[in-house]
């Protein structure tokens, strides 16, 4: 006898069409569930895409901005030349007075240019109503020719203040001039290896302070027929030091910008300025574990390009020691000296391109070319002309 109830459960239970529904209605809702998640996921992607993209659309609006700021500066601009060379290098600049805006003059006294070295003399006079600290004062400065060679470009340090207004100074400068730069290294373009500013005589009654810009050149300075020297923000800083236990430390400092103006200086650089006086020099006799690719003197500077497994040694071992014993260490191993033994100072030291191989610069010129000894490794030889 059958069952009708049983049969009619099983029917309902294992009907392939209604079953078949079923399956089809339960993998429709994962579907649509997963629709769902990848939808979200979706949207999540394109809101931060968005938001990446819309962060760098006004951060480039941001930048554009600042920079037609700094393009619509007040700015001032005047022309000189140099006069014919003195003995010392220099010469002096011609047709030239003080630039003044906001109360600060700024005059360019004489300039010196070599394959290796720019240095430029300059006096900045202030009006009564301003107060300056000549200790601490300071300007940024650009460099750069008639044919965009970037010499320089170097802001003033502003001590005190939680940001530099002019930390895009460098992009500003080269967007201004239309010069391509690799944006790893915006630095690279620049033709000195390294730049300072140095004060001189300082004038009280006139109010007048003396600088001295000096640049050095990576390889070799071009016969540039223009020089642009551009002088902007002049200022300072005041500091409160806390010498206790002999060790100073910062306490306060504020910085006082002078003027947010711009000076603009077109110099002409006459053929004759660069009757440049190079000399290619060599050891008088070989010095074992170094060799001298390339020793150049000017009348501002030495250069000394060599290749030495034992340096480069003593540079990569450098990171774990102690930094006056690496000092110690990398000054007694390479210098250059006079026959008593003298040491001629380092302006700069770094590697080139090439593996094992360094360049230093040193603060000796062509008049001392008849007393100068390399010692390297407890060798000394003297140096002659090749």
């Amino acid at each position: 006898m059958i069952n009708n109830s049983f049969k009619e459960y099983l029917e309902n239970m294992y009907n392939k069409d209604s079953n078949y529904k079923q399956i089809l209605s339960k993998e429709k809702g994962v579907v649509n569930m997963k629709r769902k998640i990848l939808n979200i996921a979706a949207i999540f992607i394109v809101v931060i895409l968005a938001g990446l993209i819309s962060t760098q659309i006004y951060a480039k609006i941001k930048w554009n901005i600042e920079f037609k700021e700094y393009k619509n500066l007040p700015s001032t601009e005047t022309k000189g030349t140099l006069k014919e060379i003195k003995e010392d290098g220099y010469a002096e600049v011609l047709d030239m007075d003080y630039l003044t805006q906001d109360g600060v003059g700024i005059k360019l006294n004489s300039i010196l240019l070599t394959d290796d070295c720019l240095d430029i003399d300059v006096t900045f006079k202030f009006d009564e109503n301003l107060e300056v600290d000549s200790q601490m004062f300071s300007a940024g400065f650009a460099i750069f020719d008639e044919n965009k060679n970037i010499y320089s470009i170097h802001s003033r340090m502003h001590i005190g203040e939680e940001k530099n207004k002019y930390d895009n100074i460098t992009l500003f400068t080269y967007k201004e001039l239309g010069v391509e730069y690799d944006k790893k290294d915006v630095y690279a373009i620049q033709l000195a290896s390294n730049s300072g500013i140095t004060l001189g005589d300082v004038d009280e009654e006139n109010r007048t302070i003396d600088m001295n810009i000096t640049l050095r050149a990576k390889d070799k300075f071009p016969q540039s027929k223009k020089l642009y020297i551009r002088l902007f923000d002049p200022g300072f800083s005041m500091v409160d030091l806390d010498t206790n236990n002999n060790e100073a430390s910062l306490i306060n400092a504020e910085d006082f910008s002078l003027s947010d103006a711009k000076w603009n200086f077109e110099i002409d650089v006459p053929d004759k300025f660069y009757e440049r006086n190079s000399v290619e020099l060599k050891p008088e006799n070989e010095i074992s574990g170094i060799e001298f690719k390339n020793i150049t003197i000017t009348d501002t500077g030495l250069n000394l390009i060599f290749k030495s497994e034992e340096y480069d040694k003593l540079i990569k071992d450098g990171k774990d020691m102690d930094s006056s014993k690496f000092l110690e260490k990398i000054q007694k191993m390479l210098y250059i000296s006079d026959k008593n033994g003298n040491r001629y100072n380092e302006l700069n030291i770094g590697s080139t391109e090439n593996e094992q191989e360094y360049k230093m610069t040193l603060d000796v010129g062509l008049k001392y070319l008849d007393d100068l000894y390399v010692n390297y490794n407890n060798q000394k030889e003297k140096l002659i002309e090749k």
